[in-house]
């Protein structure tokens, strides 16, 4: 389908008056994928999502919302209206479900448009802004800029139902539109008419940057796409490419989304590449007329009857080919020296870029936090021209990542790798004793392996797997299938003696093993274990095991009678409100009896006797959210009481109290170590923390020791 207008994007990013090289967060622009709702596949989405209210959150929050909010849009039906009314209200029911479950309560702001024909239709809820010059006039949105109950409506995830506005625009060539925070009214009406009507987009940045002490901001110029960009802008990230490059990863084959309707211009690199082409060219025009001018010295024109020296097809073969291979070779020196020179380009960028983020007061969290994200961003780009490394980037990005760390109460520790086991998946860690436990759940199989003395190491040749705690073992006439989680039983009731690792596998068979003599091993099939949905997790407590099955909303209690569980198990949750368990992933009980049950969403809750008590995480350093989590660790022990908590997402392990007041969180300095990060143990008197992740065990120090 033909394009109307094509739209010439660039952002601005002020923050503490200083204007940074990076896109703001919440900033994007997506054309319609070719599986886009029907009657949406012309249409061209622009949208930028602020801060809004007193704790802010990530810069992937802001990031991810945008990307929701254009995937949303192009699944829905219906009118252009219709479809962002969709994207307002399903946004504003997500956050209100998060801020009703969560301690941590979060609002943004949003602006948006859709670029339709030769219509702009703009949305907006919050404190978001827009103005639109259609090349003899401007108009704002809201109107009145001035008018502060206009334009600091109530964002979304304050009220059941989003207080959104929209407003249309007729396109024409050359329109040209600003959405932004409420910055846009620190500027009077004469400033506005002067910024928007320069001479080009990269002009109305420029001008904009020279009056503004904060801004987040998205430009745009809707032009008939025969037309060129004028001048560079730096471009910005496709929620379609992300899901490219996350297809690929997963093997699946996802058709390219088209690029006509909206068009990035050129990065700062582009510009200087063409300036230096133009350069080359005119230092290759002089080189060719110096050579002919040489020429005509050497080679002077023959008198009358005297030979020339030119007349000998050798002769004039050198004169021809000389001049070009001369050309040609200050050609492919120049172009050998261009990656150089675009390397070079980067690492001053990024050194002014890091002078104004030292230069930010440090009480100004926001700022900071921007202006160093942005740091390590040009350090990566810069990285990606010349992988080989420098070291005044490696330094730039220490120095920014230790004050992002200091700022959110990161400890970054030195992770040793202890032992990895082929082709493994580690689920589940247990620590007891010197010995480790890790449960591989891709081959269903629980391997042993030995620490040393100082719990930083482990004895050599000591990675032994369980024979009978494996898929397909046969013990005691049963046969093991998918196991589901391992636990240690120390009490003995229920099962075959004290001191025993026991799995359960989906089926209800219960296998434990002693440690030490490992084909010592008694198992056992659990009564009612038919009406399990989805059991996730297992644990001992004085005698009696617990299943924890969020697909029945429930967790099974068997009550031992001798070394056995003879019986169906009991409900923990009975009565009419029952809780629900859907979404756990992991539990674990106290010395006292209390359940802590850990959703996906990275929410905990706290059962006694099948009631809820008290429970909330607190004093989290905002912007540092527990946001998603898959397995955590309860310490009984009263040297180190609290939880270990993982989030995978960002590869951290939360520290907290039994009541979940944030202690601190733990981040490897090379966080590739935990892109796979499963399970997580601690031994309190060592003060060592053990994790899993995909294959390996780690192991880091919780605190320096004395």
């Amino acid at each position: 389908m033909a394009f109307e207008f094509e739209a010439l994007v660039g952002h601005l990013y002020i923050v503490g008056g200083r204007s940074l090289t990076m896109l703001p967060p919440g900033a994007l622009v997506e054309v319609a994928p070719k599986k886009a709702a029907r009657g949406r596949e012309a249409d061209t989405f622009f949208v930028l999502v602020l801060p809004s209210g007193e704790t802010h959150a990530s810069v992937q929050f802001y990031e991810q919302m945008a990307a929701s909010s254009a995937d949303r849009y192009f699944s829905s039906s219906g009118s252009v209206t219709a479809g962002l009314r969709s994207v307002f209200t399903s946004l504003n029911e997500d956050l209100n479900e998060h801020n009703h479950t969560s301690p941590k309560q979060y609002e943004a702001a949003m602006i948006c448009a859709v670029m339709r024909g030769d219509e702009l239709i703009v949305g907006r809820v919050g404190a978001g802004s827009a103005l639109f010059y259609n090349g003899a006039e401007i108009e704002t949105f809201p109107p009145d800029l001035s008018d502060d109950d206009a334009l600091f409506t109530p964002p979304l995830g304050v009220q059941p139902l989003p207080a959104f506005k929209m407003k249309s625009f007729d396109l024409r060539a050359g329109a040209r539109l600003l959405l932004s925070d409420a910055s846009l009214a620190d500027l009077n009406r004469e400033q506005l008419e002067e910024v928007i009507r320069a001479r080009a987009i990269d002009a109305v940045l420029s001008g904009y940057e020279t009056l503004a002490t904060r801004a987040t901001l998205m430009a745009v110029e809707f032009v008939p796409p025969e037309v060129p960009a004028v001048i560079g802008v730096p471009t910005g990230d496709s929620t379609a490419a992300v899901a490219a490059v996350d297809a690929a990863a997963a093997g699946i084959d996802l058709d390219k989304v088209p690029t006509s309707g909206a068009r990035y211009m050129i990065d700062g690199a582009g510009i200087t590449l063409r300036k230096s082409v133009g350069r080359i060219a005119l230092i290759l025009s002089k080189i060719a007329g110096l050579l002919g001018k040489m020429l005509d010295r050497l080679l002077p024109d023959a008198e009358e009857n005297q030979k020339s020296l030119l007349s000998s097809p050798l002769a004039t073969g050198t004169v021809v080919f000389v001049p070009i291979a001369v050309v040609v070779a200050v050609l492919i020196l120049w172009l050998a020296g261009t990656g150089q020179s675009e390397f070079e380009l980067c690492v001053q960028e990024t050194t002014q870029t890091a002078s104004i983020a030292r230069n930010i007061a440090f009480d100004d969290v926001e700022g900071t936090l921007a202006a160093w994200n942005a740091v390590i961003g040009e350090v990566e780009r810069c990285e990606r021209i010349r992988p080989q490394g420098d070291p005044i980037l490696t330094a730039m990005r220490s120095e920014g990542q230790a004050i992002i760390d200091r700022l959110f109460s990161i400890d970054r520790r030195e992770a040793r790798p202890l032992a990895a086991f082929n082709n493994a998946a580690l689920k589940r860690i247990v620590i007891q004793g010197l010995d480790l436990f890790v449960l591989d759940d891709r081959n269903d199989l629980v391997y042993r392996t030995t620490l040393a003395t100082d719990g930083l190491s482990v004895v050599a040749n000591s990675q032994q797997a369980f024979r009978n705690m494996r898929r397909g073992a046969a013990v005691g006439g049963n046969i093991i299938q998918d196991i589901i989680d391992i636990t240690w039983a120390d009490n003995g009731g229920g099962t075959t003696r004290e001191n025993v690792l026991v799995a359960v596998d989906r089926n209800g068979v219960v296998v434990d093993c002693s440690p030490r003599v490992q084909d010592s091993c008694g198992a056992q099939v659990l009564l009612g274990s038919e009406n399990w949905a989805e059991p996730v997790a297992a644990t001992f407590w004085q005698g009696r095991l617990y299943i924890l099955d969020p697909g029945r909303d429930q967790i099974w209690r068997y009550e031992p009678s001798g070394s056995s569980y003879p019986n169906p198990p009991t409900e923990y949750f009975a009565g009419q409100d029952r809780p629900s368990i859907r979404g756990a992933v992991d539990f674990s009980i106290d010395d006292n009896g209390s359940i802590y049950v850990l959703y996906e969403d990275g929410s905990m809750r706290k059962f006694r006797s099948g009631e809820e008590q008290p429970f909330g995480f607190a004093a989290f350093p905002d912007g540092l959210e527990l946001n998603h989590a898959n397995s955590f660790y309860l310490n009984n022990s009263p040297f180190a009481l609290g939880l270990l908590i993982i989030n995978p997402e960002n590869r951290t392990i939360f520290d907290t109290s039994l009541a979940g007041t944030f202690n601190t969180s733990y981040r490897t300095f090379d966080e590739d170590q935990f892109a796979l990060i499963s399970s997580v143990a601690a031994d309190a008197d060592k003060r060592v923390i053990y994790a899993t992740s995909g294959n390996t065990i780690l192991a880091f120090e919780r605190a320096p020791q004395n």
